[in-house]
């Protein structure tokens, strides 16, 4: 099987962000993998992700979100539903094959929305520390000054670990419309594996055992990592990925092989 690489600009509302395209020729499936908040899809779990997908000879794509990585400038002018708009365009006119999905954060998070709202092509999901209470657990530990000058200013700005965020009201809004945990279930019906660090100084980690209560899959995955952080990079993180996105691969086949 021949395989195309292309790297090229991604055109959505006015933004314009980079993107990665493997093409294997003939592919049944393709691999997207979607990346964390105010990160990038270029990390060492997402090449892992490729390797695999080169490895089972089928293709992967990877975006950045609008208003991150080379559009890094716009992220104030981002909201989870423009990044769900941005990423269901994607699936609908930039893929053409079924779909594994993977991702980190809030790309999993948005991840799981793509998930349920396209069943048919979504045939397995690979998350990796995903909170879909992320707004929530970060207003439970906001300060008295930080809640003020965001309904003051509309803007609120936080360090989490070494990073520095300046998070709009439009966003957190969003965030708390999409909540999925709120939901009584999250009707995800593809086979799905949770990986989460125990060490995540991002977001509570027991959040995987609330995700594994609602998520609808009746045979879903959990792997908790004991010494891993949020951003499940090292070595002992890469290698679980590995072996559940194999794992997820012979469920889509075995689940092919049925239909």
């Amino acid at each position: 099987m021949n395989e195309t690489i292309e790297k090229r600009q991604y055109h959505f509302k006015g933004f314009t962000t980079e993107c990665e395209v493997c093409n294997v020729e003939g592919a049944a499936y393709t691999v997207l993998y979607i990346h964390g908040l105010r990160s990038n899809p270029w990390s060492r779990k997402a090449e892992v992700i490729k390797s695999c997908a080169a490895a089972l000879k089928i293709s992967f794509c990877r975006y950045e979100l609008i208003g991150h990585g080379s559009d890094e400038a716009d992220f104030p002018l981002c909201d989870f539903e423009l990044w769900k708009e941005q990423l269901e365009e994607i699936i609908t006119r930039e893929i053409n094959t079924p779909v594994i999905i993977a991702g980190h954060c809030v790309g999993g998070w948005l991840g799981m929305c793509l998930a349920e709202k396209f069943p048919a092509r979504v045939k397995a999901f690979l998350s990796l520390a995903t909170c879909p209470d992320l707004i929530e657990q970060k207003l439970s530990t906001s300060t008295p000054e930080q809640r003020k000058k965001l309904a003051e200013t509309g803007m609120v700005e936080t360090t989490i670990e070494r990073f520095h965020y300046v998070l709009s009201q439009r966003l957190w809004t969003s965030m708390h419309q999409n909540d999925l945990l709120q939901k009584p279930e999250i009707g995800i019906n593809c086979p799905i594996h949770l990986l989460q660090g125990k060490k995540d100084n991002f977001i509570d980690w027991t959040v995987v055992l609330r995700l594994l209560e609602k998520v609808r899959y009746p045979k879903t995955v959990v792997k908790i990592l004991k010494d891993s952080s949020h951003h499940l990079q090292d070595p002992v993180a890469l290698q679980a990925i590995q072996q559940s996105f194999f794992a997820l691969w012979e469920l889509v086949k075995k689940n092919e092989r049925k239909a």
